[in-house]
C-alpha cells in the first residue's frame, strides 16, 4: 500500500503539473500565465499550494484504491467456481470448506451465513445481507476522501480567486486612472488562477469516485448472486406434493336405514 502510495504521490503532482502547465498558450515572455509552473504556483500564493497538496493526496488515495479495489480481490474467480460447482452438487460441506480458510469480502460472507445454518434459511439470508452491507461500506470508506476534495477544491479556487480580487482592487486604489485600466485585466487574470486549478483537479476526482464506487457496487451483486446459490444448496430442491383433499362419499339410502335402525335400537 505504502509502494502505491508513493508512486500515486509522484504521478499526481506530475499529472497535476501537466494539466497547468501553458504550454498551449505561447512562449512570449509576457503571456498571461507567465513561464512556468513555479511562477503559477507563485501569483497563486498559499491558496494555490494548498490546491497543489490536495490533488497530490487525493491522487496517491485514487492509485491506493485501484489496487486494492481490483475485480480479482472483490470477486475471486477460483473462490466463486468452487463455490458454485459446490452448490450445484448440494454439497454444502464442500463450501463451509471452501470459504474456510479464505480472505476477503465474499469468504466472510458466505462463512457468516453458513454459520447460521441451523437457524433457518432467513436467518441466514439477514446474517449474509447485514454482512454484506458491513463490506461494502468498509470498501467504500477510502474513497470517500476524493469526494470531499472534488467538493473542496473549488471552494478553495473561488476564496483564492476572491483573495487575489481583493488584493487586485487594493492596488488599484494607489495608481492613477490611466494605469488602473492596464492593469486591472492582468489582476483579475491572476486572481482566476486558483479558480482554474481547483477545477482541474475537482473534476477528475469527481470521475475517480463514481468509478471506485461502481467497482463496489458490482462486485456487491455478484455476491448477492453467489449468496443465492449457496442458499439454494442449503434448502435443497425445492418439491411440491399435492395434498389431495378427502372427498366426501354420500350416503346411500341402506346406510340412512341401518343408521336409524342403530339409532332407535339404542
Amino acid at each position: 500500500m505504502m509502494v502505491a502510495r508513493s508512486c500515486g504521490q509522484v504521478l499526481g503532482a506530475a499529472g497535476f503539473l501537466l494539466a497547468c502547465a501553458p504550454t498551449a498558450l505561447g512562449a512570449e515572455d509576457d503571456k498571461l500565465l507567465g513561464s512556468g509552473i513555479l511562477d503559477i504556483v507563485e501569483i497563486g500564493g498559499p491558496v494555490m499550494i494548498i490546491i497543489l497538496a490536495g490533488s497530490v493526496i487525493g491522487l496517491a488515495f485514487a492509485f491506493d484504491r485501484f489496487f486494492a479495489l481490483r475485480r480479482s480481490r472483490l470477486v475471486p474467480k477460483a473462490l466463486v467456481t468452487s463455490v458454485r460447482e459446490a452448490a450445484a452438487r448440494g454439497d454444502v460441506e464442500a463450501i463451509t470448506a471452501a470459504v474456510a480458510d479464505r480472505a476477503g469480502s465474499l469468504a466472510r460472507i458466505l462463512r457468516a451465513g453458513l454459520a447460521r445454518r441451523a437457524a433457518g434459511v432467513a436467518e441466514m439470508e439477514r446474517v449474509m445481507e447485514t454482512v454484506g452491507g458491513a463490506e461494502v461500506a468498509r470498501l467504500k470508506r477510502p474513497v470517500r476522501p476524493l469526494s470531499v476534495l472534488a467538493t473542496i477544491e473549488p471552494l478553495l479556487g473561488l476564496l483564492g480567486t476572491i483573495l487575489g480580487m481583493i488584493n487586485t482592487f487594493n492596488m488599484l486604489q494607489t495608481t492613477s486612472a490611466a494605469e488602473r485600466v492596464a492593469k486591472l485585466a492582468p489582476g483579475i487574470g491572476e486572481a482566476l488562477y486558483t479558480t482554474a486549478a481547483g477545477l482541474c483537479v475537482a473534476i477528475p476526482f469527481v470521475v475517480l469516485y463514481h468509478y471506485l464506487c461502481g467497482r463496489v457496487n458490482r462486485a456487491a451483486e455478484e455476491w448477492d448472486l453467489v449468496g443465492s446459490d449457496v442458499i439454494l444448496a442449503v434448502t435443497g430442491p425445492v418439491t411440491q406434493t399435492a395434498t389431495a383433499k378427502p372427498r366426501a362419499v354420500p350416503a346411500t339410502p341402506a346406510d340412512d336405514g341401518r343408521a336409524a335402525t342403530g339409532a332407535a335400537t339404542a
